[in-house]
C-alpha cells in the first residue's frame, strides 16, 4: 500500500513538473511574441508588397487572433496579457504625443482650420445618431460609441486608451477594429477612385494655400521598417531612453493622482492626466525635438494590437455582432455627408474634404495615397496636420462623449 501510494505521489509530483514547465515555457514564448512580434510584422511588410498593403497595425490584430485560437493562450495567461494591455497605452500615449508642435497650430490656414472643426462635429453628430439607432442591439454601447471617437477622430492609439480607460471589453474592440478594417478597405477604395469626381460635382475645386505649418516632424511615415531606421544611433537612443523614462514618470504621477478622481472615473482620469501632460511636455523644445518618439509609440501600439488580438475567440463574430458593422458604416457614410454639407456651405474645396475625411477615418499615414490618387500634393500637409489634432483630441471627445451617453 505504501508503494501504490509513493507511486502515486511520484507520478503527481511528475505532471505537476511537466505541467508548470508547460505553463512557464508558454509564458515566456508568448511574452517574446508580443515583445518582439513588431519587429517581424515590420520587416515582412518590408519584403511583401501584398502584405505591406494591411500595414502592420492589421497584421498585428491577425497575428494576435491566430495566436489566441491555436491552444497557447491558457487562462492563466490573462493577467499576463492584462499587465501588457496597461503598460503599453499608457507609455505609448506620451511618445505619440511628445513631437506634436502645438505652438503652430495658431497658424493653421483657414481652410484647413474650418476642415478640422466641422470633420470633428461631423463625426460627433453621427456617433450620437448611430448611439440610439443601435442603443438596444448593441451592449454598452455607450463603450462602443466612444471607442468610434477615438479611432474615427484619432486612430487605434486612442481607441486603445478609450477602451482602457471605460474598462470596456477587449472582445468588443476586436470586433469594432474587424469590422473597421474590412468596412474601410471599401471606403478607400472609394476615396482613391470615385470620391473626387463624385464630390466635385458639389463641392469647389482646390485653390493652392499660401501657407501651411508642420505640425509634427515624425508622423508622415511610422507604419513602415523604414521609419524605424537609425533607432539605435547613439545621437538618437540615448534621449529617445529618456523619453521613455519621462513617459514612466508620467504615468506614475497620473496614478498618484488617481485617488482624486471618482471610482468610477478614474481610468479615465488616469488616460486624460497622461494625455494633458504629454501635451504640456510637448512644449518643451528639447522634448518635443527627441527623434523616434512618435515610432516607439506606435511600436508599443502595435504590441498592443497583438495582446488584444491574442484575447480574441473566432466565435465571437457571429450574426449579432453584424450590428457592429452597422454602426461603422453609419458613422463613416454619414460623418462623410455631413462634412460635406458643412463644405458646401462654408465654400470648403473637394480636396480639402476628402483628406479630412481620410486623415479622420483612417489617421494620418493614409493621407499621402488619397492625395497621391488626387492628384494632389499640396493637400498632403493639411491631411497630416488634421490627422494630428485627431491623435491630441481624440481621448478628450471619445471619453467625454461615452460618460455623456452613458
Amino acid at each position: 500500500m505504501q508503494n501504490i501510494f509513493c507511486f502515486a505521489c511520484s507520478l503527481f509530483s511528475f505532471y505537476f513538473v511537466v505541467a508548470l514547465k508547460t505553463q512557464i515555457m508558454n509564458f515566456i514564448l508568448v511574452s517574446l511574441i508580443y515583445i518582439f512580434g513588431p519587429v517581424g510584422l515590420l520587416y515582412a511588410c518590408k519584403k511583401s508588397n501584398f502584405l505591406n498593403k494591411f500595414g502592420t497595425v492589421a497584421l498585428a490584430y491577425f497575428l494576435g487572433i491566430i495566436l489566441g485560437n491555436i491552444g497557447i493562450i491558457t487562462p492563466e495567461l490573462k493577467p499576463l496579457q492584462d499587465n501588457f494591455t496597461s503598460v503599453t497605452i499608457a507609455l505609448a500615449l506620451p511618445l505619440l504625443l511628445f513631437s506634436i508642435n502645438l505652438k503652430q497650430w495658431s497658424r493653421l490656414a483657414l481652410k484647413t482650420g474650418m476642415a478640422v472643426i466641422f470633420g470633428i462635429i461631423s463625426v460627433v453628430v453621427v456617433t450620437i445618431i448611430g448611439y440610439y439607432l443601435f442603443k438596444n442591439v448593441i451592449p454598452n454601447n455607450w463603450q462602443v460609441a466612444g471607442l468610434m471617437i477615438g479611432v474615427y477622430i484619432g486612430g487605434t492609439a486612442n481607441m486603445a486608451a478609450i477602451m482602457k480607460a471605460l474598462n470596456g471589453d477587449p472582445a468588443t474592440f476586436i470586433l469594432v477594429n474587424a469590422y473597421d478594417i474590412i468596412i474601410c478597405m471599401f471606403y478607400f477604395f472609394f476615396l482613391i477612385t470615385k470620391a473626387q469626381p463624385l464630390i466635385g460635382r458639389i463641392l469647389v475645386p482646390f485653390k493652392p494655400a499660401k501657407e501651411e505649418v508642420q505640425l509634427s516632424n515624425e508622423v508622415d511615415d511610422f507604419d513602415g521598417w523604414d521609419a524605424y531606421v537609425g533607432i539605435f544611433k547613439k545621437t538618437v537612443l540615448p534621449k529617445l531612453l529618456l523619453a521613455i523614462l519621462l513617459s514612466a514618470a508620467i504615468v506614475g504621477m497620473a496614478m498618484l493622482l488617481k485617488p482624486l478622481f471618482p471610482a468610477d472615473y478614474q481610468l479615465a482620469g488616469i488616460i486624460l492626466t497622461i494625455t494633458t501632460i504629454s501635451i504640456l511636455c510637448s512644449l518643451v523644445p528639447s522634448i518635443n525635438k527627441i527623434q523616434k518618439t512618435f515610432q516607439s509609440g506606435m511600436y508599443l501600439i502595435v504590441v498592443f494590437c497583438i495582446v488584444v488580438g491574442s484575447m480574441a475567440d473566432f466565435r465571437m463574430f457571429n450574426t449579432h455582432s453584424l450590428y457592429l458593422a452597422g454602426y461603422i458604416v453609419v458613422v463613416i457614410i454619414g460623418s462623410l455627408l455631413l462634412q460635406i454639407l458643412f463644405s458646401k456651405i462654408f465654400k470648403i474645396d473637394t480636396d480639402t474634404t476628402i483628406i479630412t475625411s481620410t486623415a479622420f477615418i483612417f489617421s494620418a499615414p493614409f493621407v499621402p495615397t488619397v492625395a497621391n490618387s488626387l492628384k494632389n500634393k499640396e493637400i498632403i500637409l493639411s491631411g497630416i496636420t488634421i490627422g494630428i489634432i485627431g491623435y491630441t483630441v481624440g481621448n478628450f471627445i471619445g471619453i467625454t462623449l461615452a460618460y455623456m451617453l452613458r
